[in-house]
């Protein structure tokens, strides 16, 4: 890597799937194919990365619900960090602690460029992690390092 990450990074096992910065892992994943709504500031939806959002499978039925895909996917270079680090039990999720308040500030920018701007740092994917030690959201950067990526999800 490129850039010394200050962030508080993290590594979980979850469902015999071990997910640690930097060491490629490959797991399966759940995505909704439906677009969000844009909520702005409520998820931090105007500041977080750009990229394709999926989830770990693990614990996930077989049966999946209408406008969800199942897949493999192979990060070779993740971003392991917590979801969110509160300072006090009051504080949001997406507070100024969260993952995504806490890489604009890293790298001060949000949305392609943050996503450019981790890839150029050495990263293809950023995975969260719970304070439960689950992984919670996950990104895939791979669309900025190879462009037609995308098309699979689409």
């Amino acid at each position: 890597m490129s850039r010394r990450v200050t962030l508080q990074l993290r590594t979980v096992e979850e469902c015999g799937v071990r997910f640690e910065t930097g060491v490629p892992v490959t797991f399966e994943f759940v995505r909704n194919t439906e677009k969000a709504p844009n909520l702005g500031p409520r998820f931090q939806q105007d500041i977080e990365p750009a990229g394709f959002y999926v989830q770990h499978a693990c614990g996930f039925s077989q049966d999946l619900a209408r406008g969800w895909v199942r897949g493999v996917l192979t990060l070779e270079s993740p971003l392991v960090l917590s979801f969110s680090d509160p300072v006090d039990a009051l504080e949001p999720l997406y507070g100024p602690h969260s993952w995504k308040a806490e890489l604009q500030r890293e790298f001060r920018a949000k949305g392609r460029r943050l996503s450019s701007k981790l890839v150029a740092a050495g990263y293809d994917g950023i995975v969260t992690v719970r304070q439960d030690v689950s992984t919670s959201e996950i990104v895939s950067l791979r669309s900025f390092v190879a462009p037609d990526w995308g098309r699979v999800f689409q």
